[in-house]
């Protein structure tokens, strides 16, 4: 009889210990499935938030690089949403991008010290593509941005 019993033992044993694996490798599945989810979830929004925070820059930007052209800086309110943005970049942005976004700025408040171009000028320097004062800051943009898409 004791045979019996060691061996009932034995195999409510192996079925508890069984049990308890399988429901220990249920939770770890789903605990490494929600924390990968929550880390995706995470870079994709950190990557729309960088990308309509650039845009906005370059959109602004170029604003002012057009307005810089034919108009002096008599009023700089005019700078307060650029450097607004900025400032958000300084938040969010890599190195590269920053650096640019402060040389793409610093462009267009020395255009409005420039002397005002005439519509003929300006239009002679945008076909020369001697004008495009966000072009590097875009391109830097990219390269983090790419670097940031989650590979599926």
């Amino acid at each position: 009889m004791p045979l019996t019993l060691d061996s009932t033992l034995t195999t409510a044993s192996a079925l508890v210990f069984g049990s308890l694996i399988g429901a220990a490798a249920t939770v770890g599945t789903t605990w490494i499935t929600q924390r990968n989810q929550a880390l995706r979830s995470h870079l994709e929004w950190n990557l729309r938030e960088r990308e309509s925070l650039y845009g906005e820059f370059i959109k602004e930007a170029s604003r002012l690089a057009v307005d810089a052209l034919h108009h002096s800086l008599d009023d700089p309110e005019k700078l307060v949403a650029l450097y607004g943005v900025l400032g958000r970049i300084r938040l969010l942005a890599g190195e590269h991008v920053l650096r640019e976004a402060e040389l793409c700025v610093q462009q267009i408040v020395d255009l409005y010290s420039k002397a005002n171009l005439t519509l003929q000028q300006i239009h002679d320097a945008i076909d020369a593509h001697q004008f495009d004062p966000v072009k590097n800051f875009s391109s830097a943009c990219r390269q983090e941005l790419s670097k940031l898409i989650p590979l599926h």
